[in-house]
């Protein structure tokens, strides 16, 4: 997917980028906070309540319900959101087909989840990482070079997400709706628990799509893309940890009860950290070279994307910091700890951007990663006495991430 968004810079120009860009940046930062906590509530269903096949078809109403009101919300609030937000540079057209990816994703990602749990873990991994963008990647630039525009390119990603929902809706039908009866009394009984679970979820999902945004508001929508290009091409950095973590939700519940858990958990986080560091050299090399090739990226695309891959990266060491607190009932500390770093670094990026350095806000938001998991696996260590990771790649993570700062801190002064 990285790939074919990179393609895109060559068949659109700076502003139908941005304009595409932008406009699926919103719709990803609203699907977590409309989704709430679904996915890790029928996560932690499946494993501690037995399959139960009510439960878990309520919860599914309950996100429904929520997603559809949501929906409506947002068709009716655009005018109000392209004056605000969007600085009046997000047409209608593109607005609508992006807002309505937001269902259909959500959809998706709850199937996704049941078939990790009650399926194959592996096979539901390669479809979320690997099949869907297999699909969505062609479709992308076909579509955008038989079309060249924001709305060609937001039609081909709203018709490849519900080609893959298509592929996993049996694990959603497999639970009868019409056996939950009162949707407010389903609402009523998960509506709070998904809240408390979701909110943490959803800021940390809409972290890099509050940057685009706020990039948008500052420095304009032609800089919003590129910012987003850096992000996506850093994001391959974290790869190997965003698959661990879903992998290993399913082990994560009661963890600090089994020591062997632990130990094995360890040794595949070592591997995965190791993955993580292979890939920020690989971006050191590349984002030079794609610098040059893209046709969107300014002079300081290679630093902001090293910098950023950096954070991402070593961050990671700790491992699901995040999903082991939620899993295990402790919502409420990993909400304090997401709003409470989230509120310093936004305005600090918003600073940063005010000043027009793009490689400032992309190294405050690898920075916000890697002090906010470093954080949260010190709190996890000090009330449950256990670490996902070796003293040895913790120390390397600090070494590895201190080099690069040096690094792009050389070449930016």
């Amino acid at each position: 997917m990285l790939g074919a968004t990179l393609l895109l810079t060559r068949i659109l120009d700076a502003t139908e980028f941005g304009q595409f860009r932008v406009g699926s940046s919103f719709a990803i930062l609203m699907i977590p906070f409309l989704a709430l906590g679904g996915e890790r509530l029928l996560s932690r269903l499946v494993q501690s309540n037995n399959n139960n096949e009510n439960a878990i078809a309520s919860v599914i109403v309950t996100v429904a319900s929520v997603v559809i009101l949501g929906l409506v919300l947002l068709a009716a609030a655009y005018p109000v959101l392209s004056d605000i937000l969007f600085a009046g540079q997000i047409p209608p057209s593109v607005y609508y087909i992006c807002i309505s990816l937001i269902p259909v994703t959500i959809a998706y990602n709850l199937a996704n989840t049941l078939w990790r749990h009650l399926g194959s873990s592996s096979k539901a991994q390669v479809h979320l990482n690997f099949t869907q963008r297999l699909i969505r990647a062609p479709m992308l630039i076909t579509l955008a070079t038989a079309w060249p525009s924001a709305i060609s390119a937001s039609l081909a990603m709203l018709a490849a997400q519900t080609l893959s929902l298509f592929q996993a809706r049996r694990y959603l039908s497999r639970f009868p709706l019409r056996s939950v009866g009162s949707i407010s009394s389903a609402f009523r009984t998960h509506f709070r628990e998904l809240g408390l679970i979701g909110i943490p979820v959803a800021i940390m999902a809409a972290i890099d799509r509050l940057d685009v945004l706020l990039i948008n508001a500052v420095m304009g929508v032609e800089v919003a893309g590129e910012y987003d290009l850096i992000y996506l091409l850093s994001l391959t950095a974290m790869f190997p940890a965003m698959a661990m973590s879903k992998t290993s939700e399913p082990f994560l519940f009661g963890l600090r009860d089994e020591a062997a858990r632990v130990d094995r958990l360890k040794q595949l986080q070592t591997r995965t950290f190791l993955m993580s560091c292979l890939a920020v050299a690989g971006i050191g090399l590349s984002a030079p070279i794609l610098q040059k090739f893209l046709g969107n990226a300014g002079p300081d695309f290679a630093s902001a994307a090293l910098v950023l891959a950096a954070g991402l990266a070593f961050s990671s060491v700790h491992g699901p910091v995040i999903e082991y607190l939620q899993i295990n009932g402790k919502t409420r500390i990993s909400l304090g700890f997401v709003v409470a770093f989230l509120i310093v670094f936004l305005i600090m990026k918003y600073l940063a951007a005010e000043n027009g350095s793009l490689i400032l806000v992309a190294a405050l938001a690898g920075f916000f990663y890697f002090t906010m998991r470093l954080a949260m696996s010190i709190y996890i260590y000090k009330s449950d006495g256990i670490t996902m990771a070796t003293p040895s790649t913790i120390a390397l993570s600090f070494a590895g991430y201190a080099a690069v700062i040096m690094f792009v801190w050389r070449d930016w002064a």
